[in-house]
């Protein structure tokens, strides 16, 4: 368990190579793997800028963090090729533009605190996400990747899963 998420200014801190306009449009930050029931627990996403590869548009210098979130949940990604994988929404962000925010973890997915990262909450402005922007589809699933993605985020066994339908 990350101790980090039971704190008031909790965080999930991401290396991305997707640049803050896709991030937007996408209505947050994916595809991830990552444990959906301790991310579902932290409150801000931060995001910090991967510049080794080009294909996600990246904005911001390499390795400075360049978004702050306020994480509305964590949803399954709807990317092609991204089982198992995971988005974490955001329904306000907050521009920063902090250098060398990454230790060099080799995990691109970390847990942290707002005031580890310096960052003071007080100095930023949150601007609320345009909806229009964010993507917000929902596929039909069915009751086995149901019970899958309902393990996962509760970090329980498949079998302890029931799914009762009332029509």
């Amino acid at each position: 368990m990350f101790f980090w998420c039971i704190m008031n200014n909790n965080c999930v801190v991401v290396l991305t190579a997707r640049g803050k306009t896709r991030i937007l449009k996408e209505g947050g930050s994916q595809s991830w793997r990552l444990n959906a029931h301790n991310a579902g627990k932290c409150n801000y996403l931060v995001c910090v800028q991967n510049r080794k590869q080009s294909w996600g548009e990246p904005e911001a210098d390499h390795h400075t963090a360049f978004l702050v979130g306020k994480i509305s949940s964590i949803s399954q990604s709807q990317e092609e090729d991204a089982d198992g994988r995971w988005i974490i929404n955001i329904s306000e962000y907050a521009d920063i533009s902090i250098p060398n925010m990454w230790d060099g973890n080799r995990n691109p997915v970390s847990y942290s605190s707002l005031e580890e990262m310096n960052i003071d909450l007080n100095d930023l402005k949150f601007n609320k996400l345009n909806e229009d922007n964010a993507s917000k589809t929902l596929d039909k699933i069915s009751i086995p990747e149901a019970k899958r993605l309902l393990a996962n985020y509760f970090d329980v066994p498949q079998e302890n899963i029931s799914i009762t339908i009332n029509m």
